[in-house]
């Protein structure tokens, strides 16, 4: 099983995935991607910050779980069965990448969807507090708000989290998630 989880910057796809990868045992994908690696991010553990060349590579392997670009940016991000370490596992992605992984994914891998949704004011309030730049942030915000919102407008996702509650409200949510699948 893969466990997509999507939403906007800053809106807690990290802290919830963390947590279920902690709470049971499942790994989380550590895609590569082009963009530039965040002061408090370290190579290897949230992504594997790559040249464009090396994501050329990447993308064309025949071992590609999802693949995504974003439109405005231009940043890659991509994921290979080569990245995986179990069964099941946990993948932040775009929803872009969901379509991809839909279209062109393995067929013996289920995927359930998980959008994080949170407000964009508490989005820009969470990330200045982690030290984001308040340009960076709106530049991300920017660039993904329309996809984003389509997505979660449409309705595109299996769960939906509303993470502007009380963090173990938000996280026992998550759990119910996981469970709820472990039971089909």
């Amino acid at each position: 099983m893969i466990y997509c989880i999507v939403g906007k910057t800053s809106s807690g796809k990290d802290t919830i995935a963390k947590h279920l990868s902690k709470r049971f045992h499942i790994p989380l994908v550590c895609s590569a991607t082009t963009r530039t690696m965040r002061c408090y991010e370290t190579n290897g553990k949230e992504h594997w910050f790559v040249t464009k060349e090396e994501m050329e590579k990447i993308k064309t392997s025949p071992h590609v779980i999802a693949y995504t670009k974003m439109p405005v940016t231009g940043i890659e991000y991509a994921a290979t069965t080569d990245m995986v370490q179990g069964d099941d596992m946990i993948y932040i992605i775009n929803p872009d990448g969901i379509r991809w992984f839909k279209a062109h994914g393995s067929k013996d891998i289920p995927m359930v969807s998980i959008y994080v949704d949170l407000p964009d004011t508490l989005i820009v309030d969470r990330a200045m507090k982690r030290g984001d730049k308040l340009s960076d942030i709106k530049d991300r915000l920017a660039s993904e708000s329309d996809e984003m919102n389509k997505f979660r407008d449409n309705k595109e996702y299996d769960y939906l989290i509303d993470n502007s509650g009380a963090l173990a409200d938000v996280l026992e949510k998550a759990d119910r998630i996981i469970l709820s699948t472990k039971k089909n």
